[in-house]
């Protein structure tokens, strides 16, 4: 967790201590002037709070038992928290779980290859929709998936992480190596160089209009920003305009050399 908060210190200094503050405080009103307190001194406030668990009593331990459930319920929630209207998607969705299957099943195969632990993520992100709804009140449901990501983060970076598909940044776009255009990309999303929608706690977040932003931040043309974004996609690193927090972790961006 330690290692989650200094990396987002890193990329964002001011907002992170602000991300900090709320999540040890509670607060949602927080003075900006406020955020410019270091991190050290946040840090036992964050971690005296790491009882999060608490507030979703009825996720268990069965969601993250293996990388295999854990990256299927951690999937589920982003494209729940991203991509579904709560007020007119969920009703058909919690009742039909082939069709939530549908919408999950080609992302968690983007990082898990192997049939068996294919159908367990699948089985882990139908389960934890029907127990989501079932234990959730839709005004509920944005602070849950929230407070989930925050609680079990360790667990779903650490299988996240695992089964990023490194094989897929290879070739150039525009005559730029792929993998350091990728590690440009995460730095420039992790500092808001991109547009963003709705952002977790974390950092997991939506962009708003990607591929226009790398024609005119990179200089591609459409056809480059579409073989890029099918790099991101492929290698699970943005699918959906979804761009899962784990990725934009120094570690990982440092990894890509």
């Amino acid at each position: 967790m330690l290692a989650s908060l200094f990396s987002l210190l890193h990329f964002n200094p001011r907002l992170s201590t602000l991300q900090l503050l709320r999540i040890s405080c509670g607060q949602d009103n927080i003075d900006p002037g406020a955020a410019s307190g270091n991190l050290i001194s946040s840090i036992p406030l964050v971690l005296s709070t790491m009882t999060k668990e608490e507030t979703v009593s009825w996720f268990g331990q069965e969601f993250v038992e293996s990388d295999a459930k854990a990256l299927g319920t951690y999937i589920a929630a982003l494209v729940l928290r991203f991509q579904v209207r709560y007020r007119t998607d969920m009703s058909v969705l919690s009742t039909d779980m082939e069709l939530w299957e549908l919408r999950i099943k080609p992302y968690v195969a983007l990082l898990l290859h192997d049939p068996e632990e294919l159908r367990d993520a699948v089985a882990a992100g139908k389960r934890f929709l029907k127990v989501f709804v079932q234990q959730t009140s839709i005004e509920e449901y944005d602070t849950v998936i929230d407070d989930l990501e925050l609680a079990h983060y360790e667990t779903f970076k650490a299988a996240y992480l695992r089964h990023v598909n490194r094989s897929a940044i290879t070739g150039t776009i525009a005559g730029s190596n792929a993998s350091a255009l990728v590690g440009r990309f995460i730095r420039d999303v992790a500092t808001n160089r991109f547009s963003k929608g709705r952002t977790t706690m974390m950092g997991s977040t939506i962009l708003v209009s990607p591929v226009a932003e790398l024609i005119q931040h990179y200089n591609f043309s459409h056809e480059d920003a579409t073989r890029f974004m099918e790099i991101l996609r492929l290698a699970g690193i943005m699918f959906l305009d979804i761009v899962p927090a784990p990725v934009l972790e120094v570690e990982f961006v440092e990894s890509l050399g």
